[in-house]
C-alpha cells in the first residue's frame, strides 16, 4: 500500500521497457524483440495504477524507458486517461515522453500531443553518423533532424535533447561540432551525460574504455559554451532555456515524493522506497494476482536520507539546505568551505561553487 502523509504533489514515473535494439552503453531495464507484449503490458500498468488506494496529487508524469516512443498515441492516451481517473493530475502538469528519433513520425507526434504529452526528450546522443553507429543507435543525423522538425510541427514548445560525451573515438572537436549543431536547431533543454561503462553492458563486454581527462575537458567546454548560448545550468548534467528546467527530474534531486509504475520502476513516498520486479513475467504474475509487483522495499533511515539529501542536493545549482547539524557534519562543511569547495549562496542554502563543479566527488568523500 502507498500512503502519503502530506498534501504535496508528487511525480509519476512510468517505465516503458521495450526497444528494437539495445545500445552499447545501456544498463536500463529494457527488452528487445518483445514488442508483441506491449498491449498486455499496458493493461498491467492500468492494474498497477488501480492498486494505489489514495487519490494522490500528481504534478509531473515522465514516460521513460526503454523506448516510450514505440507506443502508439492510443496507448499514451489510454494510460493518461487511467491516470486522470485514479489520481488528481494538476492542470499545469508537465508530461514528458522520451523518444528515439527512428520511432518518431508526424502522425505519432501529433497523436502524442493530442493525448496530453507537452514535453518531449529526444535521444540524439551525437551529431555524427559514424559515432551513432558505434553506439548501436538505430538512427542517423538526418533522421534525428526529421524527427525534431516533426515534433515542432506538432506543436511541442518544450523539447529536450540528450547527448553523450567521452567516447574513445570522440575528439574535443567532434564534441564541439555536436553541441554547436544541436544548439543551432534551438532546443529548449539539453542533457549532457558523461559516458560510463556499466557492468553487463555490450560496451563492457567489448572492453570499451573512457578517457577521463578528455571527459573533463569536454564538460568544461560545454558549460562555458552553453552559458554564452543562453542556457542556464540548473543541475550538473542539465541545461535549459529560461523556464524550461525539467520539473519531474527536480523532484528526484529535491528529494520529493514520486511513484514508479511498470517493470523495474522505483518509487519513494514518505521515506518508503520500493523497486518493482525487473522481469516481465514476474511483474505480470503479481499484477495479475492484484498484488504489489515489488522486488524490494526499504524504509529509509535518517542517516540514509541525510546522505542522499547531500548527494542529490550537491547536483543542483540552486543550492540546498544542509541536512545535518551534528558537530562532525558541521566540521566537514566548514572544512569544505575553507578550501573553496562549498559556498553559502543564501542563508542556510549551500552549493558547490561554479568553478569547481567538476570536483563534486571530492566534496562527497568526507561523507562516504
Amino acid at each position: 500500500m502507498t500512503t502519503k502523509k502530506d498534501d504535496g504533489p508528487l511525480g509519476l514515473y512510468i517505465h516503458i521497457p521495450f526497444c528494437h535494439a539495445r545500445c552499447g552503453y545501456c544498463d536500463f531495464v529494457t527488452f528487445t524483440g518483445k514488442e508483441d507484449r506491449i498491449d498486455q503490458y499496458i493493461e498491467d500498468l492500468f492494474r498497477e495504477i488501480r492498486l494505489h488506494p489514495q487519490r494522490l496529487d500528481v504534478s509531473t508524469i515522465f514516460f521513460g524507458g526503454g523506448t516510450p516512443s514505440l507506443l502508439d498515441p492510443r496507448h499514451v492516451s489510454d494510460i493518461l486517461r487511467q491516470v486522470r481517473s485514479h489520481f488528481d493530475l494538476n492542470s499545469d502538469a508537465e508530461i514528458t515522453l522520451e523518444a528515439n528519433p527512428e520511432s518518431v513520425t508526424r502522425e505519432k507526434a501529433a497523436g502524442w500531443r493530442e493525448a496530453g504529452i507537452n514535453r518531449l526528450s529526444l535521444g540524439l546522443q551525437a551529431f555524427d553518423d559514424g559515432l551513432l553507429k558505434k553506439m548501436d543507435r538505430l538512427h542517423n543525423v538526418p533522421q534525428f533532424l526529421d524527427a525534431y522538425q516533426a515534433v515542432r510541427e506538432a506543436g511541442f514548445s518544450n523539447v529536450s535533447v540528450d547527448l553523450i560525451y567521452g567516447f574513445a573515438e570522440q575528439t574535443l572537436e567532434d564534441w564541439k561540432k555536436t553541441l554547436l549543431s544541436t544548439v543551432a536547431i534551438q532546443p529548449d533543454h539539453l542533457s549532457l551525460y558523461a559516458l560510463k561503462i556499466e557492468e553487463h553492458t555490450p560496451f563492457a563486454a567489448r572492453g570499451y574504455r573512457v578517457n577521463d581527462d578528455q571527459e573533463v575537458e569536454m564538460y568544461e567546454w560545454a558549460r562555458a559554451y552553453l552559458k554564452d548560448a543562453g542556457f542556464k545550468q540548473y543541475e550538473i548534467s542539465n541545461f535549459s532555456r529560461p523556464g524550461k528546467a525539467c520539473r519531474h527530474n527536480l523532484i528526484y534531486w529535491r528529494q520529493q515524493d514520486y511513484l514508479g509504475l511498470g517493470v523495474g520502476a522505483v518509487g519513494c513516498v514518505d521515506g518508503l522506497r520500493w523497486e518493482n520486479h525487473k522481469n516481465l513475467n514476474d511483474y505480470h504474475r503479481d499484477i495479475s494476482a492484484r498484488t504489489w509487483p515489488r522486488a524490494g522495499v526499504e524504509n529509509l533511515d535518517p542517516g540514509t536520507r541525510r546522505f542522499e539529501c547531500l548527494m542529490l542536493g550537491l547536483r543542483l545549482r540552486e543550492g540546498f539546505r544542509w541536512p545535518e547539524s551534528s558537530p562532525e557534519w558541521l566540521a566537514h562543511r566548514a572544512s569544505l568551505a575553507a578550501r573553496g569547495l562549498l559556498e553559502e549562496v543564501r542563508p542556510g542554502q549551500w552549493r558547490i561553487p561554479d568553478a569547481v563543479v567538476p570536483l563534486t566527488n571530492q566534496v562527497l568523500l568526507p561523507f562516504l
